[in-house]
């Protein structure tokens, strides 16, 4: 067995246990053995002094990608690619899956009536609830009136947790087993979507109908 695949048997061991709150090392190498998605490092939130990135008037500080393209870290670089950057957020382009983008009340409605169907994986911040779906499929959901915004291909991304200000409300992994969910098609989400934009007096149109 060489040096590599010996590091990379032991993090596949260690994503198996329960992540430590927190621990960026931990998490990051878990999106990539567990999910095989890739990952990077980003910016970083420093208190009282905003994103690393220099913009005084950052709109997401301290979870947005360093570069113009983010490029996925070999699982056995994490630990040093995120300990050279300690604090920073992970990134993630929507390669491996495609992202629904909604505000936090709208979005958590929709995840109340996607548990009839089963798990979507669902990020949270303070304004925003972001579903995961099958990559590729997000574009039915063009008809949502800008309710939805559809993050797909290469060159979107989004800051996973634990990212600042970043947590999951449904991981994509099963627990304890740490297995990975199965994406939904974007399909599933469309009808909850309508009937939430309903709720919430969006026009037909933007309803998704």
């Amino acid at each position: 067995m060489t040096l590599s695949t010996q590091v990379i048997t032991m993090m596949d061991e260690r994503v198996k246990a329960p992540l430590p709150a927190g621990d960026v090392v931990a998490h990051a190498t878990a999106y990539t053995a567990r999910l095989g998605w890739p990952v990077a490092p980003g910016h970083r939130h420093l208190p009282r002094r905003g994103c690393t990135c220099g913009d005084g008037e950052c709109r997401t500080p301290g979870v947005h990608p360093a570069t113009s393209w983010v490029t996925g870290v070999e699982v056995a670089r994490l630990r040093d690619e995120f300990a050279g950057a300690p604090g920073a957020c992970v990134v993630a382009p929507t390669v491996p899956f495609d992202a629904v983008v909604l505000p936090r009340e709208f979005g958590m409605a929709v995840m109340v009536r996607l548990d009839r169907t089963g798990p979507v994986p669902c990020m949270v911040t303070d304004s925003t609830a972001t579903l995961l779906v099958q990559a590729g499929t997000g574009t039915v959901l063009h008809h949502t009136g800008g309710v939805a915004e559809v993050r797909s291909g290469p060159d979107r991304w989004v800051a996973l947790p634990p990212s600042h200000g970043v947590r999951w409300d449904t991981p994509p992994w099963s627990e304890p087993s740490g297995a990975a969910l199965t994406l939904p098609h974007a399909h599933a989400l469309a009808q909850p979507i309508a009937e939430v934009a309903q709720y919430f007096g969006y026009g037909p149109a933007e309803a998704g109908r």
